[in-house]
Order: C-alpha cells, then sequence, then structure tokens
C-alpha cells in the first residue's frame, strides 16, 4: 500500500481538536498537521532513512504547513496586546 492510498481523509479521521473554538480553516490546518506528520513517520519506518528524498520533501511541506500555523497564533497574539 502506498502512502497516498494509506492516507486517511478529513471525513476518515477523527478530530482530536474538535473540544477547541477554532476556525474551521485552522482546524483544518491541524488535521493537515496531524496526518503530514502520520505519513512523515510512517514514510521514515519504509526508508529506515532520513536522507530519503521523499522524507525530505515531507518533512518540507509539514515545515510549512506548522509555519503556517505558528503565523496564525502569532497574528492573534499580536492583536491581543
Amino acid at each position: 500500500m502506498t502512502i497516498a492510498e494509506s492516507s486517511l481523509t478529513l471525513q476518515e479521521q477523527p478530530s482530536t481538536y474538535r473540544t477547541r473554538k477554532l476556525p474551521p480553516s485552522i482546524q483544518l490546518l491541524e488535521e493537515e498537521i496531524f496526518r503530514l506528520r502520520e505519513a512523515m513517520e510512517r514514510t521514515y519506518d519504509e526508508e529506515d532513512t532520513f536522507q530519503s528524498e521523499i522524507v525530505i520533501e515531507m518533512s518540507r511541506r509539514l515545515d510549512i504547513k506548522i509555519n503556517e500555523y505558528m503565523n496564525y497564533y502569532r497574528f492573534k497574539w499580536n492583536s491581543l496586546k
């Protein structure tokens, strides 16, 4: 089974974040980060190295999503000051 085949859709993946009141876009971003991290971990297990191009690319995509998430909170925090 490939990584794409084993990835769950948003409807299949129960959210652990539903108890917090967050904008839907941030909820989706949290779920995407969770799925990307899981996929990267599975890929690492298959490749058995962090030097694999596919693991590196997945890590880059995850970094981008984490930065988007952190920027949301940075903006939110700055607007409260």
